[in-house]
């Protein structure tokens, strides 16, 4: 969302959770359907490379499994909660 206020550009924050969408072992790594985190971000965390590399340090943080390769849409879904 951004916000006009005189002649700057604000944008907002969202807050987003990002889920697996399958149970499976890809590369040695193990994700279970309904692993989840919460990510506050300006984008999707699954689009650019930095949103991206928030959202799998966020993952390794709470589980401990580096999911490098597998930061894409075919393997997790997001949900804006606000």
């Amino acid at each position: 969302m951004k916000i006009i206020f005189d002649r700057f550009e604000i944008k907002i924050m969202g807050l987003y959770k990002i889920t697996a969408k399958k149970t499976g072992s890809w590369g040695g790594k193990r994700m279970e359907k309904g692993m989840s985190v919460e990510i506050v971000s300006h984008n999707n965390p699954l689009g650019p490379s930095k949103e991206k590399e928030a959202t799998r340090q966020a993952l390794y943080n709470k589980y401990g499994i580096d999911f490098k390769n597998l930061i894409s849409s075919t393997y997790w879904e997001v949900t804006k909660i606000n």
